[in-house]
This record gives structure tokens, sequence and C-alpha cells, in this order.
């Protein structure tokens, strides 16, 4: 697969632009009495460039003050072993292996001279290996019982901070971070019990992570006067969990309906500290005239219980309407770095938010899709607030058989103007994006059985 995509952000000048790849190769081997395994290869590329302008606060004039590329390559591959035991029992066992090399370099200049001030490049490299197994039971009809554990190991290496300092002239320095590496294990069990063809019930308990992405470690970034530095101390965000739901089916499948609770924690969450309100001095570089400085730092502990409801209903072959409805209550229960923000909402996660699909399909004509998405009010880093808002987007596609499919979309249909980034005392609010089209066409090779 290969993508280009290119963008105006809403002044002259001012825009970004990625450029992507992908490929895949993949056997699935059927060895009989001894089961099934799946092997996958992958490989990917990405460039992503974009400028940054200091904004003045009347939006009449802006300022160049970053050009910033950003390549990043990656490889891995996985297998996959899966084995009926008897009727009752399915055994499952993976391994996976990705390196991930990305790197983030930028020429700076000053927002009042616009002179080029200095020259940086960044980045890293970063492995991931996993090893997990499943065990799955049927204690008996109508009850299924899952049992799973994964072990990952990951490591940070050959991370580097270069700069060549302009003005005032300076001697070239190179920062080289020293590797890290650590592990997690995740399990998780779970249960479904079927009461009759048409209810049942599920609960499970489980623990993952996320570890810091090398963005996250060492690509810094602006938006208008807002800058985000990196951090390359994160370590990896814990979560600890729980859920339990329901599922109703009727009419032939034709109506679906599953609703469940759950309760999350996490631990060592990253997030931003801005440096304005919180001054840290062991993560908060010297304050710099017209910018917000933020820093990425692992906040402390979330706590986040909700519930959620999705349907699905068919109302003839061809028309189908789905939709769901998720309410959490994401709170901050643990900041040491910044006090204040305990008992107040996780930046960006609201508490409401509704989304519905309705979709027609006619192969012999035209297929058209319609998406609706509400988001209820949410907080900029935990202390600005955004309003909610409404987007709709709309597809129309006729396939012409062979594997040629023509689509038309439409995203924000009613042009609805939304904030996403708050405004802050040195810039502006952030606009999300307004109406946009595109066409296109897809082909799908002909597979060979």
């Amino acid at each position: 697969m290969y993508f280009n995509d290119t963008r105006n952000n809403g002044t002259i000048g001012q825009g970004n632009s990625i450029r992507l790849g992908e490929g895949a190769l993949g056997a699935n081997l059927d060895l009989g009495e001894f089961g099934n395994v799946q092997l996958r290869t992958y490989a990917d590329f990405e460039t992503y460039k974009q400028s940054f302008f200091s904004v003045a606060l009347n939006q009449n004039s802006q300022h160049l003050t970053d050009l910033q590329t950003v390549p990043a390559q990656g490889i891995g591959g996985s297998g996959l072993w899966t084995k009926n035991v008897g009727k009752r029992q399915t055994l499952v066992a993976g391994y996976d292996d990705h390196v991930e090399l990305g790197h983030s370099n930028e020429q700076i200049f000053s927002s009042v001279t616009g002179d080029n001030t200095k020259d940086t490049a960044t980045g890293g490299h970063q492995r991931t290996m996993g090893v997990f197994g499943e065990d799955i039971f049927q204690l008996k009809p109508g009850w299924t019982l899952e049992v799973s554990g994964r072990f990952d190991d990951w490591r940070n290496f050959d991370a580097f901070l270069y700069t060549d300092p302009f003005i005032p002239a300076g001697t070239p320095t190179t920062l080289n971070y020293p590797s890290r590496s650590y592990t997690a294990f995740s399990p998780r069990a779970s249960i479904v019990n079927a009461i009759n063809s048409h209810v049942s019930w599920s609960a499970s308990v489980y623990r993952a992570f996320r570890a810091p992405t090398l963005n996250e470690l060492y690509r810094s970034f602006r938006q208008a006067n807002n800058l985000t530095d990196a951090n390359p101390n994160l370590t990896a965000e814990r979560l600890t969990g729980g859920e339990a739901g329901l599922a109703v089916r009727g009419l032939s499948d034709r109506i679906q309906i599953r609703g469940s609770v759950f309760i999350n924690a996490i631990v060592d969450p990253v997030s931003s500290v801005n440096c304005q309100v919180v001054p840290v001095p062991a993560i908060c570089p010297a304050p710099t005239a017209n910018t917000n400085t933020f820093v990425r730092e692992n906040l402390g502990k979330t706590f986040a219980p909700g519930f959620e409801i999705d349907w699905l209903a068919r109302i003839t072959d061809r028309f189908e309407l789905s939709g769901g409805y998720q309410f959490v209550d994401a709170t901050v229960i643990s900041a040491p770095e910044q006090p204040e923000l305990v008992n107040t909402w996780v930046q960006q996660v609201p508490h409401n938010e509704f989304t519905f699909q309705g979709r027609y399909t006619n192969p012999s004509l035209v297929s058209f899709t319609v998406e609706g998405r509400f988001v209820g009010m949410q907080f900029d880093t935990n202390q600005l607030p955004m309003g909610n808002f409404f987007v709709m987007d709309a597809m129309v596609s006729r396939d012409f058989g062979h594997g040629v499919e023509l689509f038309s979309a439409v995203e924000n249909l009613f042009n609805e103007e939304y904030v996403s980034t708050a405004a802050t005392s040195l810039s502006p609010e952030q606009r999300g994006l307004p109406i946009a089209g595109r066409v296109g066409f897809r082909f799908d090779f002909p597979s060979k059985r």
C-alpha cells in the first residue's frame, strides 16, 4: 500500500504532508494433527513534514518558527500456532517481533527576525518482542473459559540529540541517551455463558501495558504558540481493569444489543505538564518568550469507570442501522508533579460520546454510508475546556467488478466548527477539519485459490 497526503493548515505556507507505504507477506500452514500455523512478515516506512508558525493573538500575522521532517521505518514478523485438543479445548501460542526506527530533523527560526537560529536532529530505535499463549475451554454446553498471558520485552537504543546552533554561534553537540530495557506481563481471564440462543453474558479481568513511543520519547513539536517537549525518560503505562457485559439477539439476528460496564485504572499514564502552570524544575526548560511550554511526563494514576451500549438493526437485506453510546468518568487520582490535577478529568477524554451509522448496500447499483459522531465536553491539558460537537460524514461507492470500486466521500458534511486545541493566554484555539471531500478508487488483486 502507498499513501500520499498534503494539507494546508489554514494560513499561507503553513501545512503538513505524509508519505507512507507498507507491505506484508504471509503463509498459512496446515500441520494436520499438530495444528495450524500462521506466519507473517511486514515492513513500513513513513515521512512526515510540517511547518510551524507563531500566530499573533489577533490572527493578523504569523512568523515561521520550525520546519520539521520526521522519517520512520519499521520491520517485523509474527507466528501463530493453534490446535484443537479434543472437542472442548483449543490451545493458542505465538511470538511477534517489531523494530522501529524514527528521527525528527528540525530547522528552528526566530519568530522575531525570521533567522535560522539552529538545526536539531533526534531519534532512536525501539524493539519489542513478545510471546503469548491462550487456553480456551468449553467447560460445558453454553460455558466458555479463556485464560491467556503475554510476556513482552522492549528496548530503546541508539537514541541521540544533535544540536547545531547558529544564533548565537556555537559548537555542534551530540547527546547520546543511554539504552533502556523493560519487561511486562499481561494476563487475562474471561468467561462467557450463553444462557440460550438469544441471550449471553460475559465477564473478564485483565492487565495490559503501553510502551512510550519514539514520538513521545524523542520528538518535540509545536502547534501555534504551544511547544511540547519530548521526554526520553518516560516509562510504560500499565492498566488493570475488568468488565462485565450482556448481549441480546432477536428476529434471526436482525436485532442485536450489547451492553457492558467496566473499570480501568492506569498507572503512570503519559500526559503533558504545563510549565506555565506548574513550573517543575526537574523537567521544565527555561521559559521562552511568547511560548506555552509543555513536557511529556508520567502523570501518576487515573481511574476510569464507565459503561457502553451498542446496537445493530438490519431493516432489510440491503439496509442496516447501528449506533453506540459510551459514558466514562476518567479522573486523575494521583499526580505527584501536578497535585492540583487530582480529581480533574483526564485530558481530551469526554464523559459522553455517541455514534451512529446507516448503510445501504446494492452491488448492482451503489452503496451509501452515513456516519455521525457526537462528542461531549472535554478538557485540553486538564484545565482548558473544549465544547461538545457533532460531525457527520457520508460516502457513496460503486463496484464495477473485477476488483474495481469507485467512491466519493464528504467529511464534516455540515461544516461543524469545533475546537481541537483550546485557546491559551499566548495562542488562539485551533479548529478541527472543516467540510472536506475526496474521490478515489480501490483495486483488489484477484486471489488464486
